[in-house]
C-alpha cells in the first residue's frame, strides 16, 4: 500500500543493525577468530564444560532434550526465553529486559544473531541449550552499549515456539476472541465491527478506507493518518486489503487480516533508508472503515 510507516521497535531495529555489522567478515578480522575460538575453548576447559563445535564456529551443549519436539522452518515465528552474557559473567541481554519471550520473526532470514539462529537449527522446541558464539555470529567487530568489540557472546536459550503464519492469525484470533465474519481458503481473515445492508464494494470500485495497519502484536505500523482512495481490483494495493475491502460495503468497519503472501511476502516492506519497516513473511492485520 501507498502509505507513511512509522518504524520498528527498539528490538528490531538493533537485530538490524546487528545484521548489518555481520554481513561479512574481514581478513583482518581473522586474528580475532583464532583469539575467540582460544577463548571459548579455555573457558570451557576451565569450567569442565564438554561442548559441540559446529563448522561455523559455534559452540553448543544441550541442557535439556526433547525427542519430540520440531525444529523451525524457514519462515516461521520462533519464540525463545534467552539470557546473554560475555565470557567474564557480565549479562548484556535478556528476553527480561524485552518481553517475557522474544520472537524472532521471521526465522531463519538472519534478522537476530547469527549464531543464535544457527544454533535454533540445532535444537527443538522445548529444548535449552547454552550456545558460544564468536563475534562474528554475535555483535560483530563493533562495540556496543556494553558489548566490547569483537566478543565472545555466551547465550542461554530455550526454545519455547515455533509457528507458521497461518497459527499466529489463529493464535491472535483466539487471545483477541474474535467472532470471524468470513474466512478464505488463502486464510483471509474478516471480521466485522458492524454490518451494513446492501451490495458489497466488487471489483472495478472507487471506494475510500479509513485504516491503520497493525502487526499481530499491536503495534502501528501504518497510521493512516488520512483515508486511502483506490479503485479496487486495480492491484494499487495488496491483495489482502483489496480483496478484504471488495468484501465490505459502505460504513461498515472491520479488522481484516492476512498472511504475506497476500501481503508484503518474502521481500517485506523498507522505508526511503532501506531499513524494514515490515520484515519479510510477516502476518497484518488492519482496522478498515468504509466510507
Amino acid at each position: 500500500m501507498k502509505s507513511t510507516f512509522l518504524k520498528l521497535g527498539l528490538l528490531a531495529a538493533v537485530v538490524v543493525g546487528m545484521v548489518a555489522c555481520n554481513k561479512s567478515v574481514e581478513n583482518d578480522d581473522e586474528a580475532k577468530i583464532v583469539e575467540n575460538q582460544q577463548q571459548i575453548e579455555k573457558y570451557l576447559a576451565d569450567s569442565a564444560i564438554t561442548a559441540t563445535r559446529d563448522s561455523s564456529g559455534l559452540y553448543y551443549v544441550v541442557k535439556k532434550a526433547n525427542p519430540t519436539g520440531v525444529k523451525p522452518k524457514l519462515e516461521e515465528s520462533v519464540r525463545i526465553n534467552f539470557n546473554a552474557y560475555l565470557l567474564n559473567g557480565t549479562k548484556i541481554w535478556s528476553s527480561d529486559n524485552t518481553d517475557k519471550f522474544a520472537f524472532i520473526r521471521p526465522y531463519g532470514l538472519g534478522f537476530f544473531l547469527r549464531g543464535v539462529e544457527r544454533g535454533l537449527n540445532l535444537i527443538r522446541t522445548g529444548e535449552s541449550a547454552t550456545f558460544y558464539m564468536p563475534f562474528y555470529l554475535a555483535f560483530g567487530s563493533y562495540a556496543y552499549d556494553n558489548i566490547p568489540a569483537y566478543s565472545v557472546i555466551k547465550m542461554n536459550v530455550e526454545f519455547v515456539s515455533s509457528r507458521t503464519e497461518v497459527q499466529q492469525i489463529d493464535d491472535f484470533i483466539k487471545e483477541k476472541q474474535f467472532p470471524v465474519s468470513e474466512r478464505t481458503t488463502d486464510n483471509l481473515v474478516i471480521v466485522r465491527s458492524n454490518t451494513v445492508t446492501g451490495d458489497t464494494i466488487g471489483s472495478g470500485k472507487s471506494v475510500t478506507v479509513s485504516y491503520k495497519g497493525k502487526f499481530l502484536t499491536g503495534e502501528t505500523f501504518d497510521k493512516g493518518d488520512k483515508p486511502l482512495t483506490f479503485t479496487t481490483g486495480t492491484n494499487y494495493t495488496k491483495p489482502g486489503f483489496d480483496r478484504a475491502i471488495r468484501k465490505l460495503r459502505k460504513g461498515e468497519k472491520a479488522i481484516i487480516m492476512f498472511p504475506s503472501a497476500l501481503g508484503y511476502g518474502k521481500e517485506g516492506a523498507k522505508d526511503g533508508y532501506g531499513n524494514y519497516v515490515i520484515l519479510p513473511y510477516t502476518p497484518l492485520q488492519f482496522e478498515v472503515e468504509v466510507q
